[in-house]
Protein backbone atom coordinates (compact mmCIF):
# COMPACT_ATOMS: atom_id res chain seq x y z
CA UNK A 1 0.00 0.00 0.00
CA UNK A 2 1.37 3.22 -0.89
CA UNK A 3 0.65 7.25 0.79
CA UNK A 4 -1.00 7.61 -2.29
CA UNK A 5 -3.26 4.51 -1.82
CA UNK A 6 -3.99 6.36 2.18
CA UNK A 7 -4.60 9.47 0.97
CA UNK A 8 -7.36 8.60 -1.36
CA UNK A 9 -8.90 6.01 1.26
CA UNK A 10 -9.08 9.01 3.54
CA UNK A 11 -10.61 11.01 1.11
CA UNK A 12 -13.27 8.24 0.40
CA UNK A 13 -14.00 7.93 4.11
CA UNK A 14 -14.49 11.91 4.17
CA UNK A 15 -16.93 11.27 1.56
CA UNK A 16 -18.50 8.89 2.81
CA UNK A 17 -19.19 10.78 6.18
CA UNK A 18 -19.85 13.75 4.13
CA UNK A 19 -23.20 12.48 2.01
CA UNK A 20 -27.00 12.07 3.72
CA UNK A 21 -26.79 8.52 5.25
CA UNK A 22 -28.93 6.19 3.17
CA UNK A 23 -28.20 3.00 4.84
CA UNK A 24 -28.95 3.78 8.17
CA UNK A 25 -27.84 0.89 11.05
CA UNK A 26 -30.81 -1.17 12.46
CA UNK A 27 -32.90 0.68 15.23
CA UNK A 28 -30.88 3.87 14.31
CA UNK A 29 -33.12 5.98 12.41
CA UNK A 30 -34.66 8.47 14.99
CA UNK A 31 -35.20 12.09 14.82
CA UNK A 32 -35.17 12.19 18.79
CA UNK A 33 -31.38 12.83 19.94
CA UNK A 34 -32.18 10.84 23.26
CA UNK A 35 -33.34 8.29 21.53
CA UNK A 36 -30.69 8.12 19.45
CA UNK A 37 -28.36 7.75 22.12
CA UNK A 38 -30.64 5.04 24.04
CA UNK A 39 -30.92 2.87 20.28
CA UNK A 40 -26.93 3.08 20.09
CA UNK A 41 -26.51 1.51 23.78
CA UNK A 42 -28.99 -1.38 22.77
CA UNK A 43 -27.13 -1.92 19.16
CA UNK A 44 -23.57 -1.94 21.43
CA UNK A 45 -24.72 -4.02 24.49
CA UNK A 46 -25.75 -6.11 21.51
CA UNK A 47 -22.60 -6.38 19.65
CA UNK A 48 -20.51 -6.75 22.80
CA UNK A 49 -22.88 -10.00 23.53
CA UNK A 50 -21.50 -11.30 20.02
CA UNK A 51 -17.89 -10.34 20.62
CA UNK A 52 -17.63 -11.90 24.10
CA UNK A 53 -18.80 -15.34 22.33
CA UNK A 54 -16.56 -14.63 19.89
CA UNK A 55 -13.93 -14.07 22.35
CA UNK A 56 -12.95 -10.43 21.20
CA UNK A 57 -12.40 -9.27 24.75
CA UNK A 58 -10.98 -5.78 24.13
CA UNK A 59 -13.91 -5.05 21.56
CA UNK A 60 -16.49 -5.90 24.63
CA UNK A 61 -14.55 -4.13 26.99
CA UNK A 62 -14.69 -0.82 24.30
CA UNK A 63 -18.52 -1.20 23.55
CA UNK A 64 -19.65 -1.96 27.02
CA UNK A 65 -17.74 1.20 28.43
CA UNK A 66 -19.54 3.00 25.50
CA UNK A 67 -22.95 1.33 25.83
CA UNK A 68 -22.37 2.97 29.78
CA UNK A 69 -21.79 6.58 27.81
CA UNK A 70 -24.49 6.37 25.44
CA UNK A 71 -27.57 4.89 28.31
CA UNK A 72 -26.09 8.11 30.43
CA UNK A 73 -26.50 10.76 27.84
CA UNK A 74 -29.92 9.17 26.80
CA UNK A 75 -31.14 9.93 30.29
CA UNK A 76 -29.37 13.36 30.55
CA UNK A 77 -30.71 14.37 27.06
CA UNK A 78 -34.05 12.62 27.68
CA UNK A 79 -34.46 14.81 30.55
CA UNK A 80 -33.82 18.25 29.20
CA UNK A 81 -30.40 17.81 31.43
CA UNK A 82 -28.26 18.39 28.38
CA UNK A 83 -28.46 19.65 24.94
CA UNK A 84 -27.57 17.04 21.86
CA UNK A 85 -24.50 19.79 20.93
CA UNK A 86 -23.90 20.45 24.46
CA UNK A 87 -22.97 17.21 25.57
CA UNK A 88 -20.03 16.57 27.82
CA UNK A 89 -16.75 16.27 26.38
CA UNK A 90 -15.26 14.26 28.57
CA UNK A 91 -15.83 10.54 30.11
CA UNK A 92 -15.43 11.89 33.03
CA UNK A 93 -17.92 14.85 32.37
CA UNK A 94 -20.40 12.33 31.24
CA UNK A 95 -20.11 11.04 35.12
CA UNK A 96 -20.07 14.11 37.00
CA UNK A 97 -23.14 15.46 34.84
CA UNK A 98 -24.97 11.98 35.54
CA UNK A 99 -24.56 12.78 39.18
CA UNK A 100 -25.18 16.46 39.25
CA UNK A 101 -28.52 15.64 37.22
CA UNK A 102 -29.63 12.61 40.02
CA UNK A 103 -28.99 9.63 37.47
CA UNK A 104 -26.17 8.16 40.28
CA UNK A 105 -24.89 8.87 43.39
CA UNK A 106 -21.94 11.20 43.59
CA UNK A 107 -20.19 8.04 44.62
CA UNK A 108 -21.37 6.06 41.73
CA UNK A 109 -20.17 8.69 39.10
CA UNK A 110 -16.86 8.97 40.56
CA UNK A 111 -16.27 4.96 40.87
CA UNK A 112 -17.24 4.87 37.06
CA UNK A 113 -15.39 8.06 37.00
CA UNK A 114 -12.99 5.78 38.11
CA UNK A 115 -13.42 2.86 36.27
CA UNK A 116 -13.08 4.35 32.88
CA UNK A 117 -9.23 5.96 33.63
CA UNK A 118 -8.16 2.99 35.24
CA UNK A 119 -9.04 0.21 33.63
CA UNK A 120 -10.69 1.40 29.87
CA UNK A 121 -7.78 3.55 28.96
CA UNK A 122 -5.02 1.35 30.14
CA UNK A 123 -6.84 -1.60 28.60
CA UNK A 124 -7.02 0.23 25.02
CA UNK A 125 -4.12 2.33 25.30
CA UNK A 126 -1.91 0.90 27.19
CA UNK A 127 -0.40 -2.46 28.49
CA UNK A 128 -3.60 -3.69 29.98
CA UNK A 129 -4.91 -6.91 28.82
CA UNK A 130 -8.23 -7.94 28.08
CA UNK A 131 -9.44 -11.01 29.52
CA UNK A 132 -12.57 -13.27 29.59
CA UNK A 133 -13.69 -12.48 32.92
CA UNK A 134 -12.68 -8.39 32.64
CA UNK A 135 -15.04 -8.54 29.44
CA UNK A 136 -17.78 -10.38 31.78
CA UNK A 137 -17.95 -7.90 34.06
CA UNK A 138 -18.20 -5.03 32.24
CA UNK A 139 -20.56 -6.26 30.14
CA UNK A 140 -22.75 -7.74 32.96
CA UNK A 141 -22.35 -3.91 34.46
CA UNK A 142 -23.46 -2.17 31.53
CA UNK A 143 -26.37 -4.24 31.25
CA UNK A 144 -27.09 -3.40 34.80
CA UNK A 145 -26.32 0.04 33.96
CA UNK A 146 -28.46 0.34 31.38
CA UNK A 147 -31.25 -1.88 32.44
CA UNK A 148 -31.51 0.68 35.48
CA UNK A 149 -31.78 4.09 33.35
CA UNK A 150 -34.46 2.42 31.20
CA UNK A 151 -36.28 1.27 34.15
CA UNK A 152 -36.57 4.71 35.64
CA UNK A 153 -37.05 6.44 31.92
CA UNK A 154 -40.84 7.10 30.60
CA UNK A 155 -39.52 6.09 27.40
CA UNK A 156 -37.78 2.98 28.15
CA UNK A 157 -40.36 1.15 25.77
CA UNK A 158 -38.06 2.67 23.31
CA UNK A 159 -35.57 0.23 24.12
CA UNK A 160 -34.27 -2.50 21.64
CA UNK A 161 -31.89 -4.78 24.00
CA UNK A 162 -34.53 -7.46 23.74
CA UNK A 163 -35.01 -7.36 20.24
CA UNK A 164 -32.84 -9.71 17.76
CA UNK A 165 -30.67 -8.53 14.70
Amino acid sequence: MSSTQIEQLIDDVQAAFDRRPTTIEPGLDVADAALLQLRKACRLLAGAEALQDADYYTLVIEASFVAIERTVEFRLLERGTMQPDNLPGTHAGVYREAATAGVFAESTADDLADLWRDHRAKTYYQDGLATADRAKAIYALAREIHAFVVGRSSQGHECRCDETG
